[in-house]
């Protein structure tokens, strides 16, 4: 029975390049690369349990691009995050707008967009959240608060191809403390609002195919279904 339960491991390697190969064409596409971001026509609102951008969706530009997304010079950023404001820091994001991101390209003062690859509103190339956490920090002795805003998710290309994501989004609130941050999430302060920047980058792992994830599930089975009748 071992040299079985042995045999049936060391074809799982084969079974498994098998399911991969028949998503290889997907595998193959989607976005690369990374892009920063800079948001001098939208701000963020920070406000009780939310963060959100003024306008929603907001216009924000693209900067030091590689990979796909030199295709683009602008994207859409969507929300409102919502979180429970009342956790103190940091705090765990439960809501976010779907996508995230919408990339395409903008004619910008002294800017060809050049080419015309769509629109940033039009659901075609974006960027899903799936997770993400928002910490707000100050150094000792430094009278600015930092919020760092981390960013997990995946990116997904024309043709519908994804590829993992992750990054984060930064803002500074200028002369205030972590105490008076809060005091906002949880309603006791207003609202406030600021600019903010963003950098992510998109994993060279692409998100496995619906079929590939069955035919995993197949080929474990099938293991596990031997290996019982064996020991019977």
């Amino acid at each position: 029975m071992k040299n079985q339960i042995v045999a049936s491991i060391a074809a799982l390697p084969f079974a498994l390049g098998t399911a991969f190969a028949g998503a290889g064409v997907a595998n193959a596409a989607g976005l690369t690369g990374g892009f920063s971001v800079g948001s001098v026509m939208t701000t963020i609102e920070l406000s009780e349990g939310q963060l959100t951008f003024d306008p929603n969706p907001g216009p924000v530009g693209l900067a030091v691009t590689t990979g796909s997304f030199t295709n683009f010079n602008s994207a859409a950023i969507k929300g409102p995050l919502e979180f429970n404001g009342n956790t103190g820091t940091p705090y765990t994001v439960t809501s976010f707008a779907d996508p995230f991101f919408d990339f395409g390209n903008l004619d910008f003062p002294g800017v060809d967009a050049g080419g015309g690859t769509g629109s940033i509103e039009d659901g075609i190339n974006t960027f899903s959240l799936t997770k993400s956490t928002i910490d707000v920090m100050q150094m000792a002795g430094n009278p600015n608060v930092d919020i760092l805003v981390s960013l997990h998710g995946f990116f997904e290309d024309e043709n519908g191809h994804k590829t993992h994501g992750k990054g984060d989004l930064t803002l500074q609130l200028a002369d205030t403390s972590v105490a008076e941050v809060e005091s906002i999430f949880n309603g006791t302060n207003d609202a406030a609002s600021a600019t903010f920047s963003a950098a992510l980058v998109a994993e060279m792992k692409p998100v496995p195919e619906p079929t590939v994830l069955f035919g995993l599930g197949v080929v474990t089975a099938g293991l596990v279904t031997s290996r019982r009748k064996k020991s019977s």
